[in-house]
């Protein structure tokens, strides 16, 4: 498979999260990655993106959230921006403390930094960018 690159953007509004979910499943049958891996990366963009139109760009439709995909023959990369005032990650509450445990949310980074092969965070005043990796071959 040659290099491909996929990029869309979306509305922050709440719509935006089932397009991502729709153009990630597309780039997946078009990059033609495995089933059990598209369920991870799926999961992981619908978090990621949800953030951004949420947390990022506070559900300002007149902000937009940009969802890349860079397809290589070994792995994907894929890059969720949005144009909010950035956060710092350090201050990001730990989901699995007690006090959190029964919170409704607050574990979205969480799932992605677990369903992705490496996840970096870039915070600024110009928006948040969010890469997330995922091999497509087997490690030996």
């Amino acid at each position: 498979m040659k290099q491909q690159t996929i990029e869309k953007k979306f509305r922050s509004r709440p719509q935006a999260v089932v397009k991502a979910e729709r153009l990630t499943e597309k780039v997946g049958r078009k990059c033609e990655v495995d089933t059990g891996l598209m369920q991870d990366i799926c999961i992981a963009v619908t978090e990621a993106v949800n953030n951004a139109v949420e947390h990022g760009n506070n559900l300002e439709p007149d902000k937009f959230v940009t969802l890349r995909f860079d397809c290589f023959e070994n792995l994907i990369r894929i890059t969720v921006g949005d144009e909010g005032p950035g956060f710092d990650v350090g201050l990001v509450a730990d989901p699995l403390s007690p006090e959190n445990l029964t919170k409704p949310n607050g574990r979205g980074l969480l799932i992605v930094e677990s369903l992705m092969d490496e996840v970096s965070i870039k915070p600024s005043a110009a928006g948040t960018v969010v890469v997330m990796v995922k091999n497509l071959v087997k490690k030996r």
